[in-house]
């Protein structure tokens, strides 16, 4: 590790620090560059800083506002602990007002967080062909972090020598065909998963068909379809979104419920399925494997998921762990957004090509945060009213961005998206009062303040 201070950088600057990592599955060593920052920037400034970090042959550069740095003390406290160690933060750190704070319960629901967000896009990668090298790398990436952090203790059963061995055999294995591989990702995800706590209590809901509102019912005329294509393997479908709650909505968003999940995914595979021209956007699990990924989301699918076939049990959470866990996810999403700015600044992504489609994702990501929040306390927004929302408070233009993310400028507009991001974090904490400085009282220092 070295650091110094940057002499010609730009006035927000106050330290680089460049952090040796040791080789992972990838073989080879690799350097981290943390830009601190001593304020918080506008997405303009830190777009900038990134030209210089660039300029500055700065490799995988990082910009770390006091914002961000302050809430990995909860969100991401090995990380918060590390550049305190190194003298790179002198800003407080923060705790839970209702949730377990202790420094074991925040690493699991930091490593939670990464491991839920890193497997729930599997299903789109096998169903849609959502996926790239780069795509696979990531998951790689995330298993080997998972590997690491099992040695830590704090996941008795996962075995994170073994684990590193396995991502490291596939990532050197080129025969396998990219539905195995795919497969083979997704069952390691499981098997971590299977190692992982949860919350501390959760209450067991049935879900089961409801009838379907006649209005409605033309809308899910893909039904049969489902259950000709897969027969008895299908156990229960669950939709939920915006084709459930709003009249104007652009695909499907739904949950398939399989006896042999990895048999549906094989039947499934690249075949992005379309009901009225509108795509379907599926994600499969065997009750069990729903069972669990449920405990570590940030939503209970009880309150808004209609069944429309079957039935399964799904677990509810209490409000104090949905906020945390939506709050937990928004720190995560930032980081991976800090973490793109500087990659898509050399980027020049063709049509079609999928890495528009990632920048689009995650240029809309304070939108997914602040929907997942308000959805945490009930309170049902449209995604109208949640970009309303987002405007309001920070002048963020989602769709506006997101055509820009995959048309014209990705840098800028995940430059800007994760400026919002913290801007929507901060909104919604002095709403919903989820963390507070450190020692502070309901009476004294305002949660949700300073940053």
């Amino acid at each position: 590790m070295s650091s110094r201070h940057a002499d010609t950088a730009p006035d927000a600057v106050r330290e680089v620090v460049v952090v040796q990592r040791p080789p992972s599955w990838r073989g080879t060593p690799f350097s981290l560059s943390y830009v601190h920052l001593d304020r918080e920037v506008s997405g303009a400034e830190l777009l900038g800083i990134y030209r210089w970090a660039t300029g500055q042959q700065l490799e995988n550069p990082r910009v770390i506002s006091p914002f961000t740095m302050e809430w990995s003390s909860v969100f991401h406290p090995r990380f918060y602990r590390a550049a305190a160690g190194t003298g790179a933060t002198t800003v407080r750190s923060l705790e839970p007002v209702e949730a377990n704070g202790t420094d074991s319960a925040l690493q699991r629901l930091w490593f939670e967080s990464v491991v839920f967000l890193a497997s729930v896009t599997l299903s789109a990668a096998i169903v849609q062909s959502r996926f790239s090298s780069g795509t696979l790398a990531s998951k790689y990436d995330r298993l080997w972090q998972a590997g690491k952090f099992a040695s830590t203790g704090l996941v008795p059963g996962l075995q994170g020598q073994a684990l590193m061995d396995d991502v490291s055999s596939m990532a050197s294995d080129s025969g396998v065909s990219d539905l195995e591989r795919l497969l083979a990702i997704r069952r390691r995800f499981e098997e971590v998963i299977a190692c992982l706590r949860g919350p501390e209590s959760v209450t067991e809901v049935s879900l089961v068909r409801r009838e379907i509102p006649a209005e409605l019912g033309p809308r899910f005329g893909f039904l049969e379809e489902l259950r000709h294509r897969l027969g008895a393997r299908l156990e229960c479908v669950i939709v939920y979104g915006s084709s459930v709650n709003s009249e104007h909505f652009a695909d499907y968003d739904l949950v398939l419920v399989a006896k042999d999940p990895e048999a549906v995914l094989r039947k499934l595979y690249a075949t992005s399925p379309r009901f009225s021209g509108k795509e379907l956007n599926v994600g499969v699990y065997s009750s069990d494997e729903l069972w669990r990924m449920q405990c570590l989301s940030g939503d209970n699918l009880a309150d808004y998921g209609l069944c429309i076939y079957g039935e399964t049990r799904v677990p509810a959470k209490s409000a104090t762990d949905l906020l945390m866990r939506n709050l937990s996810f928004g720190i995560v999403r930032q980081r991976q957004q800090l973490g793109m700015v500087g990659a898509a600044l050399a980027d020049h992504p063709l049509p079609g090509d999928d890495r528009r489609n990632l920048y689009g994702y995650f240029t809309k990501i304070p939108a997914n945060i602040a929907k997942g929040t308000f959805g945490a306390m009930n309170q049902r927004l449209t995604k109208e009213e949640v970009h309303d929302w987002i405007e309001s408070i920070c002048g963020f233009r989602t769709t506006h961005m997101q055509q820009l993310a995959s048309d014209g400028d990705p840098g800028r507009a995940l430059a800007e998206s994760a400026v919002a991001t913290g801007a929507v974090l901060r909104a919604l904490n002095e709403r919903f009062t989820v963390v507070r400085p450190h020692g502070a009282t309901e009476q004294g220092v305002q949660p949700g303040g300073s940053t």
